[in-house]
């Protein structure tokens, strides 16, 4: 197992990580402190990285399919922008510390948790239930306007904010964006997942109904099958395990005596037909379904000029007044790629590494698996078990890293000289014309507090601070400006999560 080595550290010059939530097959979430937040905006976010080597060195097949599905969330989160569908903040790609190339994308981070932990703490009152169901039906029916089918609803896909009143479908990693396009494919988990999903799933002597649904295009009905199912856990504090594959044709005892259990299971058990034409075929005919059942009995009206009731569905947010900032438009390309590797090299280095305490990195944002959107995360017995097995090196690898280890220490050693002779014998570093030439690599002092900007410019906006008398090394200079590596800081930092390196005006700093 290559797990990506981004602890303290920070991602692209602007994310510093924080924490790993969680790992997946192919897929890594960390929570990430985000400097460059526009204002107003939350500054901690959900960084879900693709790592293709978490398992062991994909072929060129494996890694098409790994980034086109990466991509497919990216444009998935795009097209379904909504208030209770999670939010993509941006993308990129990145190397970590040991140089590998990763894609990313940055998603907003949900500190309620999930609905699955909500319901193993208590099974749902109905109206606890309808005050969620309502806003996951607003989402999922905006996302099936869209064309969008997400394949794999179930309560742990459904995040709360920290005030666990928004509910929110995350992770489209395995969304359909065309319903009636291609074939369909095994994805989800068995448990919620529609018939349809599975191709192969292995039917009774009598159980005919799947044969012919292999042959149907995937619809919305799908997604309607794994709400009911996500419902009854919600209802019942237990997943519906024993109606995998199978409608739901009963409640547990602790939930069938009240007065909406036989009609909220009827709407059930027909929302999990094995055939998806015998479902409900959009969210609003489940939803006014449900939302009628769930009523408290009613006497009749003796006036029959009363005008019809109105339908539950009408009040679904499908098309809301507000959206979500859209982010620039993600695009990847395969991390072998001529291109990729060219940028990783471009990427070596501006890598800083934020001295994070390491009782702030371990600090608690929430429980352990607040924000987790990898529906393959690994159990920690699964994650002990990979992270102990370790990959046999072959003949060349060694040999690569022999070569790599020699060439390191003899460009250390060419640093290291040119170092020492630029900074104690150069006959040319107090000639004013030639002394701006030298300047690159000499240390330097701040003669005020000076602000590090991200580019030559007073526009941009600070990314760190170094204080008076802090002891600076150049990296680079232009006109009027300088690039510098703060060494040693004039007194404590005010922040551990600002940037050490940035530009700076000339006129703050003095040379010994």
């Amino acid at each position: 197992m290559a797990e990506l080595k981004l602890q303290q550290s920070r991602l692209d010059g602007r994310y510093d990580i924080i924490e790993c939530l969680g790992r997946g097959s192919y897929a890594e979430i960390y929570v990430a402190h985000d400097n460059a937040a526009p204002e107003g905006a939350p500054t901690t976010v959900v960084i879900k990285a693709l790592n293709m080597f978490l398992q062991d060195t994909p072929d060129a097949d494996l890694e098409h399919t790994l980034i086109s599905n990466f991509q497919n969330e990216a444009v998935a989160l795009d097209r379904v922008r909504h208030p209770n569908i999670i939010s993509r903040l941006g993308h990129g790609t990145a190397i970590d510390l040991t140089g590998t190339t990763f894609h990313y994308i940055v998603l907003e981070y949900l500190s309620g948790g999930d609905m699955s932990a909500l319901a193993r703490q208590q099974a749902l009152t109905i109206d606890k239930a309808l005050f969620y169901l309502e806003q996951v039906c607003s989402g999922l029916a905006h996302a099936h306007k869209c064309g969008v089918i997400h394949r794999d609803i179930k309560p742990q896909n459904l995040l709360l904010t920290g005030d666990r009143h928004v509910v929110k479908i995350a992770d489209f990693g395995v969304a359909r964006l065309e319903a009636t396009e291609g074939a369909i494919t095994r994805v989800g988990t068995n448990i919620y997942s529609a018939p349809e999903h599975n191709p192969l799933v292995q039917t009774g002597q009598l159980d005919t109904g799947a044969l012919l649904i292999n042959k149907e295009h995937l619809t919305p009905a799908a997604d309607i099958y794994s709400l009911a199912k996500t419902t009854y856990t919600l209802l019942a504090g237990q997943s519906p395990r024993r109606f995998a594959q199978h409608a739901i044709r009963e409640l547990p005892e602790s939930i069938n005596n009240h007065y909406w259990s036989s009609s909220v299971r009827r709407v059930l058990e027909k929302a999990t037909q094995t055939r998806p034409r015998e479902r409900y075929q959009t969210v609003q005919e489940f939803w006014d379904e449900f939302a009628e059942a769930a009523l408290p009995p009613t006497k009749a009206l003796n006036d029959l000029k009363a005008e019809p009731r109105r339908k539950p569905s009408v009040d679904l947010a499908v098309e809301p007044d507000e959206f979500p900032k859209a982010a620039p438009q993600a695009h990847f390309v395969p991390v072998t790629s001529p291109a990729a590797l060219a940028f990783a090299e471009a990427q070596r280095r501006p890598k800083i590494v934020v001295p994070v305490a390491e009782a702030q990195s371990k600090k608690k944002l929430g429980s352990r698996d607040q924000g987790v959107i990898d529906s393959g995360a690994q159990s920690s017995k699964m994650r002990k078990a990979a992270s102990a097995r370790r990959p046999v090196a072959t003949q060349r690898k060694r040999a690569y890293i022999v070569a790599a280890v020699l060439i390191a220490a003899f460009t250390i050693m060419l640093l290291a000289t040119h170092k020492y002779v630029t900074s104690h014998w150069n006959p040319f570093v107090n000639l004013p014309a030639m002394g701006e030439l030298f300047v690159i690599g000499r240390e330097g002092v701040t003669t005020t507090d000076v602000n590090l900007r991200s580019d030559a410019s007073m526009a941009n906006p600070p990314v760190g601070v170094a204080e008076n008398g802090s002891r600076v090394k150049i990296l680079s200079t232009t006109d009027n400006w300088y690039e510098v590596q703060v060494l040693q800081h004039g007194r404590p930092k005010a922040s551990p999560f600002t940037s050490d390196r940035g530009w700076i005006n000339k006129r703050f700093v003095r040379f010994d």
